[in-house]
């Protein structure tokens, strides 16, 4: 694989093992009857991040997939008070830094747990003594609320996110001579490398340098445009 700038290589050609981030709440992984495992993320790909379920991992994909979002955190600690008056530490899943400077703190539980009447007021007690130097907003999420169109894009531009140094130049170089929207099929064929041509285009929505004219699955049929940055 070409080397690229996002890619950490070390002094003698090396690839460097990216940063594992550590928490206060360790993640049993390899359970044989719950989906767990870790993903590596971040611009440079220098962090990795432990998921202890299939919808954290999708909401984790999507989240750093749009525009406004500048970070993410997983598993933060907040300390609140039971209706019994006891102190307790809630990990939130994650903690999104978004563009603006706000924080959205995200409690991911699967769709029928958060059914459950104990489980629905024990998150409203917990989100109700979030304050605004822990984050500016609190929000349940689970399988239903991911929108599949958006999952599918989030989930190709990760799996396409390492760069390819020749066809990403010339990609980006036909990208700066657009001045309407444009196919992805015309992109790609003006790149002329096949589907080294179709990952470049992939990578330059992940970095929000095109944007998809309407809400459609990145496909060759697909209509972008330049993202005008103010």
């Amino acid at each position: 694989m070409p080397k690229g700038k996002s890619m950490n290589y070390l002094s003698d050609g090396g690839l460097a093992l990216p940063e594992r981030i550590q928490t206060t709440r360790k993640v049993a992984k390899g359970r044989r009857t719950h989906f767990t495992g870790q993903f590596t993320f971040g611009p440079d790909e220098g962090r990795t991040m432990d998921i202890e379920s299939h919808t954290e991992l999708c909401t984790a994909l999507v989240t750093i997939a749009r525009p406004d979002v500048a970070g993410l955190e997983n598993q933060v600690p907040f300390k609140w008070v039971k209706p019994n008056g006891k102190t307790a530490t809630h990990h939130f899943d994650f903690r999104v830094l978004m563009a603006d400077g706000s924080r959205r703190a995200i409690m991911v539980k699967s769709e029928y747990r958060r059914r459950q009447p104990e489980v629905q007021a024990e998150l409203a007690q917990i989100a109700a003594q979030v304050t605004p130097d822990f984050a500016d907003d609190v929000v349940i999420m689970t399988e239903r609320d991911l929108d599949p169109v958006e999952l599918f894009n989030a989930e190709m531009m990760h799996e396409m996110r390492r760069p390819d140094p020749e066809a990403d130049a010339i990609g980006r170089r036909i990208m700066n001579e657009m001045v309407a929207s444009v196919q992805i099929q015309d992109l790609v064929d003006a790149i002329g490398l096949s589907a080294r041509g179709f990952r470049t285009i992939v990578r330059l929505i992940r970095s929000h340098e095109l944007k998809l004219v309407i809400k459609v699955r990145i496909a060759h049929e697909a209509y972008v445009c330049r993202r005008i940055f103010k």
